[in-house]
């Protein structure tokens, strides 16, 4: 598999922009749990509110990584998917990923508008500590944990990327074609009985 330099240039973009992004993404989530109380999923509300104000900002700051990264990983992902010219029918792990990508980019466009949110009402000074936990909330609940899903899916995107199931060459290819016309296709023969009846009508 040969790619130009286009495409090499855009792989890298995405590669290193999506360790930046998945990263982001797993360092918020451990910092977002010291919000929660395991036993019952909710808040805590023996947080201190310095402390809670620190988490904040922790929170906000993983979150402008995050959304800067996704654009970058999203922009370079649309270029190498249009310049990198490989038959997709030979590589299908490379299809299932950019299935698995590109399907959840609506929710994570929402899901940045919120972070957003979070963000812009995080600078305002006095913090409104409310809002905020309820914007936090609102991330995490939203559609019931389909964003959740999203990171599987791109950890399974990783899986793929590796070990790269299901490629086939093009003699492959065409031998599952061949095998595929001998099981369903259908050749008729002309048989002397059928040119005997045919001529009886006549």
């Amino acid at each position: 598999m040969t790619l130009n330099k286009k495409a090499k240039t855009s792989l890298f973009i995405l590669t290193l922009f999506a360790i930046f992004w998945l990263g982001g993404i797993s360092v918020r989530f451990f910092i977002g749990n010291q919000l929660l109380d395991y036993d019952e999923f909710n808040f805590r509300i023996s947080i201190p509110p310095d402390e809670e104000n620190q988490i904040f900002k922790m929170i906000s700051d993983a979150s402008i990584m995050i959304m800067i990264s996704y654009i970058a990983v999203l922009i370079s992902a649309v270029v190498f998917m249009k310049t990198c010219k490989i038959n997709l029918r030979e590589n299908t792990w490379l299809l299932m990923c950019a299935i698995l990508f590109f399907v959840f980019v609506p929710v994570e466009l929402y899901t940045s508008y919120l972070d957003l949110k979070f963000i812009l009402l995080f600078e305002k000074r006095p913090a409104n500590h409310d809002n905020l936990l309820k914007l936090f909330g609102e991330r995490i609940g939203f559609l019931r944990g389909v964003p959740w899903i999203a990171i599987m899916s791109y950890f399974t995107i990783i899986w793929l990327a590796i070990f790269q199931p299901m490629k086939k060459t093009a003699a492959e290819l065409e031998e599952d074609e061949i095998r595929l016309k001998e099981t369903h296709g259908y050749k008729y023969i002309f048989h002397e009985e059928d040119d005997l009846t045919i001529n009886n009508y006549e």
